[in-house]
């Protein structure tokens, strides 16, 4: 994964972009099971009053931002993980000793 840019900045733009990713993948996976739901389901088809068809607009509607908030907060901890110093133990030391000369 490539970060873009320095510090938080590039954290956010990566998880935007993971965001507007899950906007897209996120409404898609919904209009095929809803698809799916319709061709099985043996109450839709001819003499329907138009329910099954709406549910095809709906569903997406509906889980649109949810898919967007759940890709971009799994961008942005994956972003924050791939930034993460790889020895914990000589930045913890380096940041207790932060200020004082030796």
């Amino acid at each position: 994964m490539r970060v873009w840019g320095f510090g938080m900045a590039g954290i956010m733009i990566s998880a935007f972009k993971a965001g507007l990713l899950g906007l897209l993948v996120g409404p898609l996976i919904v209009v095929v099971l809803v698809f799916g739901a319709i061709i099985f389901d043996p109450k839709c088809g001819a003499g329907d009053s138009g329910g099954c068809a709406m549910s095809v607009v709906t569903a997406p509607i509906a889980v649109a931002l949810p898919s967007f908030a759940l890709f971009f907060l799994v961008g942005f901890a994956r972003a924050l993980w791939h930034r993460r110093p790889a020895d914990v133990g000589a930045s913890i030391a380096k940041l207790r000793s932060w200020g004082r000369e030796e």
